[in-house]
């Protein structure tokens, strides 16, 4: 199951669309802006993402930015929607903890803002993300 995931994960990344997942079995879907994939010290592979929208264990309200580990979601979607890297909430593909197990991480450069990729006729992966998420 992770290795479809990562692969949706990694798709959203590079095509700059939002994913739909489940994290820790919840039937709650949570909305993110995949920015990096990158393996931790440890070895353990770690999603950073912006949520966007859904639910949120601590009770916070999105937006915000989460790591999520791999392991730990459950299902992925890609979705329609697309996004524009938020560098001026933070995100950098330079950062330190990226430097050694970096997998992929949004381009630097904008050149996908205002052509967005061809969507797919419906969302990809194990689960089609409830009608209240869908835009």
């Amino acid at each position: 199951m992770a290795e479809g995931v990562l692969g949706i994960l990694k798709e959203g990344v590079r095509s700059r669309r939002c994913c739909a997942l489940r994290y820790r079995d919840q039937t709650q879907v949570r909305v993110v802006e995949p920015h990096a994939i990158y393996e931790d010290a440890s070895g353990e592979i770690i999603v950073d993402c912006y949520q966007v929208r859904g639910h949120s264990e601590s009770g916070r309200s999105p937006p915000f930015w989460r790591p999520f580990r791999l392991r730990k979601i459950s299902a992925a979607a890609l979705l329609k929607k697309t996004f524009v890297p938020r560098r001026s909430e933070g995100f950098s593909a330079t950062r330190s903890r990226y430097r050694k197990g970096l997998l992929c991480a949004v381009a630097e450069g904008d050149t996908s803002v205002g052509q967005p990729p061809t969507p797919p006729s419906a969302p990809v992966g194990p689960f089609r993300p409830p009608r209240m998420l869908r835009r």
